[in-house]
């Protein structure tokens, strides 16, 4: 006799604890796609950042006339754009942002290049 109640008592907390494990899980479940949605989320906006860089570095070497393009470091955050390194003029640098400013995707750009001398 003993031994039944004992088993019963036994299979109960099986039981119970089983139950607290799956509500865990579940609480859990529900609670992870918030948090993989934010690291997605970011990873996204990375790698749609380094795409649209990309896009105008391809556009400012395919430039005409030619850009220093070994001197120019093109950055891109949420559609804005940064140049930023050296030129030889004034023309060239104006070139960069105009060039910079037509590619789909760009939403301003913060031109931050300088003049260099060449030779210098």
């Amino acid at each position: 006799m003993k031994t039944i109640k004992f088993a019963a008592v036994v299979s109960g907390l099986v039981v119970m604890l089983a139950a607290s494990s799956v509500m865990a899980q579940t609480s859990g479940a529900m609670a992870a796609p918030a948090a993989a949605s934010a690291p997605t989320s970011a990873k996204a906006t990375r790698v749609a950042n380094r795409q649209l860089a990309k896009k105008v570095r391809t556009a400012l070497t395919k430039s005409k006339p030619a850009l220093p393009m070994e001197y120019i470091t093109v950055l891109a955050k949420d559609g804005v754009i940064s140049l930023a390194g050296s030129v030889y003029s004034q023309d060239q640098g104006t070139q960069a942002t105009t060039i910079a400013q037509g590619v789909p995707g760009v939403t301003s750009v913060n031109n931050k290049l300088s003049i260099k001398q060449p030779g210098n």
